[in-house]
């Protein structure tokens, strides 16, 4: 069973797809896993189809609580992989949630520029790709599943 320290992170920026998020959020929120949606910035962010959503804490909130990240989920295209890049204190969350062995999940079309912003986990099973049509919702559920059953 997850730690009660153990956090879900869902990281929201500016043009992230929000169906993929609520999906994930829903699904791991269910399972009861504890779930924490980070801002990438203060300031108010609307989706790829205009829905805003309101983060629970900005990454430098979250940025301490990062190595008891037992997963992150990157809802986002392709494009918005420059936007991460470009943030130093993404590879400074990323690191922490790594030394905690955490599962990172990237959308299949991001999942191949990963290694641009050099967030590669120490542990390459812990990459993962989640699908971008119908089975999202089945996808997350397993998933939210297996983070809960885990010891």
């Amino acid at each position: 069973m997850f730690k009660s320290r153990d956090y879900v992170f869902v990281l929201w920026g500016d043009k992230f797809e929000e169906a993929t998020a609520t999906i994930f959020v829903t699904a791991f929120r269910e399972a009861g896993l504890r779930v924490k949606v980070i801002g990438l910035t203060a300031q108010r962010m609307s989706g790829a189809h205009g829905l805003a959503l309101v983060p629970d804490l900005t990454l430098d909130q979250a940025l301490p609580l990062a190595a008891n990240a037992i997963c992150v989920i990157l809802p986002y295209s392709s494009l918005g992989i420059k936007r991460l890049r470009n943030d130093p204190r993404i590879a400074e969350f990323f690191s922490r949630a790594n030394s905690n062995n955490a599962r990172f999940v990237f959308g299949q079309l991001a999942d191949t520029n990963i290694e641009e912003i050099g967030i590669l986990p120490a542990n390459p099973d812990n990459l993962l790709a989640y699908p971008d049509n119908e089975d999202l919702v089945e996808f997350a559920r397993n998933l939210s599943g297996m983070l809960s059953s885990a010891a």
